[in-house]
């Protein structure tokens, strides 16, 4: 699913979630003044912004027009540029950046050995590339409902040898032919919304992945049974008495500097 359109629908939502995310991964960076920052898949911003807030001079790398658009409206006065690209070719010179950043992207890249080729090459000989990505669990646990019964339609299944983003194994195989050492901490991320209900609007159904799948899963007569399955995984494992859903989310924040 990689070729999904990330403009479509409302990834305000998610991205709105992210936040703590983008904060841990931007003060992990230690950003200074004048470095230029680069934000790989940088969606509405999140980190694009924080970084530029710290007086970074920051490039936004987004291949979705709405999302760039998004950025533009929000960046206001500051240096910030926002350009079309991916993880796996991006716009910018041979080691013109002093940080590189990818929150919760990168690990959507469907080539990983070109996308991390990409960014060495765009980094400075003493660059740091810092990115996050899920852990197995709650994540993967709910968008597994929906991408298990797209799988079943469609007949296809998950590529064998798929990336595992979050094993500080695979990225420091990754990354070491490029000259990089890798370091990683677990964190945790913590969704809330009012109800089951309120998530599957929301984070679900007006997500670029709901976008995309719902179409094949109603006229397969499928979506009425996901989205059951889907409210009656979080009823039984992360919604409270009072009814409120709460995912604690754990996720690798890795860290590779040469």
């Amino acid at each position: 699913m990689s070729d999904i359109d990330w403009g479509q629908g409302t990834y305000e939502a998610t991205a709105a979630d992210l936040w703590p995310a983008a904060r841990e991964l931007v003060d992990a960076a230690r950003i200074k003044p004048g470095e230029h920052v680069v934000d790989v898949g940088a969606g509405t911003g999140n980190v694009a912004l924080l970084a530029a807030d710290l007086g970074a001079r920051v490039t936004a790398v987004e291949p979705a027009a709405r999302l760039r658009e998004v950025i533009q409206e929000t960046a206001g006065a500051r240096d910030l540029t926002v350009v079309d690209g991916t993880a796996a070719s991006i716009p910018l010179t041979d080691g013109s950046a002093d940080v590189i950043l990818s929150n919760f992207a990168v690990i959507f890249a469907p080539d990983p050995a070109a996308a991390i080729a990409e960014l060495s090459r765009v980094a400075a000989p003493t660059s740091r590339i810092l990115l996050t990505s899920w852990l197995p669990g709650v994540m993967g646990k709910l968008v597994g409902v929906v991408v298990s019964a797209v799988q079943e339609v469609t007949g296809q299944t998950s590529a064998n040898g798929a990336t595992n983003w979050h094993d500080p194994a695979t990225l420091s195989a990754l990354l070491s032919p490029h000259g990089y050492q890798v370091s990683t901490a677990t964190l945790e991320l913590s969704v809330v919304a009012p109800s089951p209900e309120h998530y599957w609007e929301t984070r679900i159904a007006n997500h670029p992945l709901g976008v995309a799948t719902f179409p094949l899963l109603e006229r397969a007569g499928r979506l009425d049974e996901v989205r059951t399955r889907f409210l009656q995984t979080l009823a039984d494992n992360w919604t409270d008495a009072r009814g409120q859903v709460r995912l604690p989310a754990q996720y690798l924040l890795a860290t590779a500097t040469r």
